[in-house]
């Protein structure tokens, strides 16, 4: 493109009159010049196709965000190129004149070559140009004078670079426009510079519009999220809080944005801690502190990295009473018992009845007494699904199953251990608030466990381990035990004042044995329950039931059950329970008997009991189970008689 003008002149008119394809003309002139060729007459005057008004006003409104950002570029340029009679134009990716500035003189020459806005300067109509070249071969090019195929424009030079949307698609195409006898070799370079710097802006401006399109769309998810969420640059500074937090909290957060968090909302130093370690935490219980008022809340930290490390931390809180709500509704399901379901048709059991009755429309605590196996659990439930409770939680503490030294942290909870790790966690009187709390073996609950249980029925409140804050709550309480209260009482193992407090409502339980004429009900409806067969029609023979009636039940409906249950899981289709299908065991009870002659003077009680425990290792073969329902106590009792008597149990079994 630097070769002298004259040698373009002779190389065109040697063209259009030979069509002579040999000539030493640059290889983009060259290819259009043979494009031209066959449809276009050089030397014919042509009034470029042009949009009319409204069409151009439309294409301009399609093309706004593009042509927005070309305009303050084409001012600048046209600055910088001010005295060089130079003319700068956008046009769209079809060659349509969007947008042209320029001075004066040039301006006029280029409204009577028909070039102004909404001008067509493709080249099936304008012939060769670099606007039209910039499009098509996507690269920046010069043409001056007599490298236009049509004579009508050889008096301008133009220079165009092409401009590309940030998938590479062609925008179209930024030119400057002068008289060829004012070419400029600097032309092209500002047409390059012009077409990147539109390039550029109007990434940046997708890039902020898809910036500001994701925080609407993350403020949008943020207000819609239940729960409450903080964020904070690692300087502390609170960037973003949602609804949520702002209801939680009880803050306006708006006017917080852009301050200190710690201004207003007291964080635990734990927390703290795993945020300057780039720890994470989940679902830790958390205490804040704003203004007078502390939040209970269950926290999770997360942070936003990137290769700096740590940008911001997020914060999600959730309310630590909804949460233990929940927590209430997946371990308080089975309570699902009602009166109907604990049968009997004897005057003791129509009593039991009459007595539930009374204490579930009572707010005051209950204790359910009778031996193991009576049915003491199922009481308390069908007690707390018939109490003014009943919509609450029904957590089962079993007294014995926990370890003396965990039993006041499993009442209690916890609160933070130390400053770096959080292991608070709520107690077994949080978790049911609002509900019931049935202890089980009562009387095996520590001397310091029973002072806490009577702390929180006088006063409503507990207080968790490592922490003075008093927390309240509701909690219907219901006992039970299978020991003689009265002598660990005047042994000093069970405190006095709590049993006068549980006992508001005292309910005595008979032993099967006690209630014999129940035994039929019973045990129809135990089959009943059992897990559906095809043998749906079970029953029970008369010699079998006899035999049940005269078995004295030491396990009671507990032993009932089992009993029945592993009897009509032998039976086949259309069979009934027969005297074949009981254990040896109830066929054959087994007696625990002393002669009396053995009473000799002298024998202590403790010998007498342990000559009981041996007789008992004996007849059982050493089983656990058949022992505590003979001797008619506990399995805890059991073992530590065994082991105050030094009495191996295996050296009985089979």
């Amino acid at each position: 493109m630097t070769v002298q003008l004259k040698n373009f002149k002779n190389d065109w008119a040697r063209f259009v009159a030979t069509h002579d394809s040999h000539l030493d003309i640059p290889p983009l002139i060259a290819h259009s010049w043979e494009r031209c060729w066959p449809h276009i007459s050089p030397y014919t005057w042509v009034a470029l196709q042009k949009l009319s008004n409204d069409d151009l006003l439309s294409a301009q409104v399609l093309y706004f965000d593009f042509l927005s950002v070309a305009r303050p570029i084409l001012e600048d340029i046209l600055q910088y190129t001010a005295g060089s009679d130079s003319a700068i134009i956008v046009v769209n990716h079809a060659g349509y004149v969007m947008d042209i500035l320029g001075e004066i003189k040039i301006m006029s020459h280029l409204n009577r070559l028909g070039i102004g806005r909404g001008a067509l300067l493709s080249e099936m109509e304008m012939g060769t140009n670099a606007f039209a070249l910039a499009i098509t071969e996507r690269v920046p090019v010069q043409v001056r004078g007599y490298q236009h195929y049509r004579q009508q424009f050889h008096t301008i030079a133009d220079a165009a670079a092409p401009i590309f949307d940030v998938t590479g698609k062609p925008l179209g195409a930024l030119g400057i426009v002068n008289f060829e006898e004012g070419f400029t070799a600097h032309s092209l370079a500002l047409a390059v510079s012009g077409s990147r710097a539109i390039e550029g802006l109007r990434q940046a401006d997708q890039l902020l519009g898809e910036q500001n399109s994701h925080l609407a769309r993350l403020n949008t998810i943020l207000n819609t999220i239940s729960e409450a969420i903080l964020v904070w640059d690692r300087q502390g500074t609170l960037i973003q809080a949602n609804p949520a937090a702002a209801d939680m909290l009880k803050l306006s957060v708006d006017p917080l944005k852009g301050r200190q968090i710690t201004e207003n909302i007291r964080i635990p130093q734990f927390i703290t801690n795993a945020v300057e370690q780039g720890r994470e935490l989940t679902d830790v219980e958390a205490n804040l502190a704003i203004g007078g008022q502390q939040v209970d809340c269950i926290l999770s930290i997360r942070f936003v990295r990137n290769t700096d490390g740590i940008q911001a931390i997020v914060a999600i809180l959730r309310k630590a009473k909804e949460i233990r709500q929940l927590i209430q509704r997946q371990i308080g399901t089975q309570a699902l018992y009602t009166l109907q379901d604990f049968v009997g048709s004897s005057s003791e059991i129509q009593h039991i009845h009459r007595q539930v009755t009374l204490a579930a429309a009572a707010r005051a605590s209950v204790m359910i007494r009778g031996e193991t196996g009576t049915g003491k659990n199922l009481l308390a439930q069908i007690i707390h699904r018939h109490s003014s409770h009943s919509e609450g939680p029904f957590i089962h503490f079993s007294s014995t199953s926990i370890p003396g030294e965990m039993v006041v942290r499993e009442l209690l909870g916890s609160e933070n251990g130390s400053s770096y790790i959080s292991d608070s966690r709520p107690g077994k009187f949080e978790l049911a608030d609002g509900g019931t709390l049935f202890f089980q073996d009562v009387d095996a609950l520590p001397l310091d466990a029973q002072s806490i249980l009577l702390n929180m029925i006088d006063l409503g409140i507990v207080q968790r381990m490592n922490s003075s804050r008093p927390i309240p709550v509701d909690v219907r309480v219901i006992a039970s035990s299978s020991q003689d209260l009265e002598r660990l009482i005047e042994r000093g193992s069970f405190r006095p004042d709590l049993y006068y407090r549980l006992s508001s409502f005292e309910i005595r339980l008979p032993p099967l044995r006690e209630r014999i004429e129940d035994l039929p009900l019973l045990v129809n409806n135990i089959l009943k329950r059992l897990p559906s067969t095809n043998y749906d029609s079970r029953t029970i023979s008369p010699e079998a039931m006899a035999i049940l009636t005269n078995y004295p039940w030491p396990g009671n409906l507990r032993e009932l059950e089992a009993v029945i249950g592993r009897a009509a899981s032998q039976l086949s289709s259309s069979e009934v329970i027969g005297p074949e299908h009981l254990p040896d065991l109830v066929r054959h009870p087994y007696r625990l008997k002393f002669e009396v002659s053995q009473l000799v003077s002298g024998t202590t009680l403790d010998e007498i009991e342990r000559e009981a425990m041996l007789q008992s290792a004996r007849t059982c073969n050493g089983n656990i189970t058949k022992m505590t329902g003979a001797l008619g106590i506990s399995r805890t009792t059991l073992w530590r008689k065994l082991k105050q008597y030094r009495i191996n149990i295996r050296d009985y079994r089979l």
